[in-house]
């Protein structure tokens, strides 16, 4: 990732979840243009990761997760029977990870092959504070987990097995997601993620609240654009005050 290294216009950073609710307010074209004003073009991810439902806006500081294909023997199978995998003993230091605000951010290789996310995941990260999901991989229990209150999941798709086939690996080290207009995207810890109906993007850790500050400016002026042109501006005022739209 590269971007520009004047110094960004500042402000007092706010608290993670007041920055969090000020992104929300966003879309995700704003996001796009200011970052590729400041030089970052390539930290799109997959148009292939979705929101399990199309209202979903996601913000937050990155918990980056590493998970591994981990496939298992018919014996071993029998005679675990019906206790849980859940991805090794890795899994619940990923809930011990978890700080207020934060996006947990999942890479899986990827791997389709079973599901590596539920709905009593979900429950427990959002009571530690985790305000949602970006998964590189599969999820299940999908409709207990849309009638959650305001927990975004993004995946890349879905299946009820969850039975076999993955690890945890690492916490909080830098991560590789499935790009748009790269092949991949590093994701650092404390990278900033935001994610609406148009997909997610990565803003870098040291730029975010620079990033908030000039969206916020864009989304002002695109407000006070829509109302003008929704009042019956004509289309030669439009043009010449607004240019290509």
């Amino acid at each position: 990732m590269t971007h520009e290294t004047r110094e960004p216009d500042t402000a007092p950073p706010p608290d993670p979840l007041a920055r969090n609710r000020r992104y929300r307010r966003l879309y995700g074209g704003l996001v796009f243009d200011k970052l590729w004003a400041l030089g970052i073009r390539d930290t799109m991810l997959s148009p292939q990761i979705r929101p399990l439902r199309q209202d979903m806006v996601l913000a937050g500081h990155a918990l980056t997760v590493k998970m591994h294909s981990y496939p298992e023997s018919e014996e071993i199978l029998r005679a675990r029977g019906e206790e849980g995998w859940g991805g090794g003993p890795k899994q619940r230091e990923i809930m011990e990870a978890i700080t207020p605000g934060c996006v947990i951010c999942i890479d899986t290789g990827p791997n389709l092959l079973c599901a590596h996310w539920g709905e009593m995941s979900s429950h427990l990260a959002q009571s530690l504070g985790a305000e949602g999901i970006v998964l590189a991989g599969n999820v299940r229990d999908t409709r207990v987990i849309l009638r959650m209150e305001d927990f975004p999941v993004f995946t890349l798709g879905v299946t009820a097995n969850a039975k076999t086939g993955w690890i945890v690996e690492a916490i909080n080290e830098p991560i590789y997601m499935p790009g748009h207009l790269r092949h991949s995207v590093p994701v650092r810890p404390g990278d900033y993620l935001f994610g609406d109906s148009d997909g997610v993007q990565v803003i870098p850790a040291e730029i975010t609240d620079a990033v908030l500050l000039r969206c916020e400016e864009l989304l002002a002026s695109e407000t006070e654009e829509r109302r003008r042109i929704l009042e019956g501006m004509s289309l030669d005022d439009v043009y010449r005050l607004y240019g290509s739209l």
